[in-house]
This record gives structure tokens, C-alpha cells and sequence, in this order.
């Protein structure tokens, strides 16, 4: 199935809904990849990325979360890329500022185009201080959205922090 991009609003999309999109050369694939809350809870497991097809950086990681977490339905919700970290020696994806009570309070994730809206709101939820840049012209222009966090420690134990 191809992927209308009727808007700038449609051009955050799934990594599985691009077939002539891949992961970058030299990075992990995260999906199937585990995924641990700051305490180390396991809340779920890496299901996609969604893509910024302008930009050609991944936004967010979709999270299915563990059965604990989603009472007997199938939910998702949605982690700002800048926000995780790879721990790549154990294929797990970690969330060191989102604790396992702090679920409850984020949207769900319904594999519903993404909208202005839900994308505020979300990053209200995750972004509590203001971390980071605000630039009215570029929604993404934060920490939050930053892959260089999320790969920062890969880089780092590569001895290569600008890879």
C-alpha cells in the first residue's frame, strides 16, 4: 500500500508503509527490539519507526506495549526518538525518563495519520520543561526529536561521537 502524502501533516509515516525506505546503512533496525522503562520495567517491544519522509529522520518509535500495560487490547503509543536510547549489546531500546506509572498518562498510538494536534499534545506530555529548542517554523526543532541522542551512546562506544 502506498502512502498519499496529501499534507505536511502526512509526512511522519511508518518505516513498514515505505517500501523504498530502510534503515541507515551501519544502523540497528530497533523493531522487535524490547523496551524498558527508567525503572527497567518492560513496557513493550519496538513495533515501527515513523519516518519523516521531508527530512528523512526517523520522529518516533511505535511501542506495542506488554500485556501489563494494555489490558487485553492491542495499544500502542508513541516515544519521541530523542527521548530513547539504544543499549544495542542487549537489543533493548531504554526510556530513561519514563517510568512504568507514566504509560497511563501518554496517548494511545491508533496507526492513525498523525495530526498537528495529537503531535502537541504528545510532546506537552514528554516534553514537561521545554527541553530543548522551540521554533515555530519547525515543529521538530527539539531534543526530543533529536536521533543523535538516541544513537548518541552507539557513536560514543564507537569512539567516533560525529558518526
Amino acid at each position: 500500500m502506498e502512502a498519499i502524502m496529501s499534507d505536511e501533516f502526512d509526512r511522519v509515516v511508518p518505516l513498514d508503509e515505505l517500501p523504498d525506505f530502510e534503515v541507515a546503512e551501519g544502523d540497528p533496525d530497533v523493531r522487535g527490539w524490547e523496551v524498558l522503562a527508567s525503572d527497567g520495567t518492560r513496557i513493550g517491544e519496538v513495533d515501527d519507526l515513523l519516518v519523516d519522509t521531508d527530512a528523512m529522520k526517523v520522529r518516533y518509535l511505535d511501542v506495542d506495549l506488554t500485556s501489563d500495560f494494555d489490558a487485553g487490547e492491542d495499544r500502542h503509543i508513541l516515544v519521541p526518538i530523542g527521548y530513547a536510547r539504544l543499549a544495542e549489546s542487549d537489543d533493548r531500546v531504554i526510556v530513561d525518563e519514563l517510568s512504568a506509572a507514566d504509560i497511563a498518562a501518554l496517548p494511545l498510538y491508533d496507526h492513525s495519520p498523525l495530526t498537528r494536534e495529537y503531535e502537541t499534545d504528545l510532546r506537552s506530555r514528554y516534553d514537561r520543561d521545554n527541553v530543548g529548542t522551540r521554533d515555530d517554523t519547525d515543529f521538530y526543532a527539539s531534543d526530543l526529536y533529536d536521533p543523535d541522542r538516541f544513537y548518541s551512546a552507539r557513536r560514543q562506544s564507537r569512539g567516533n561521537p560525529m558518526a
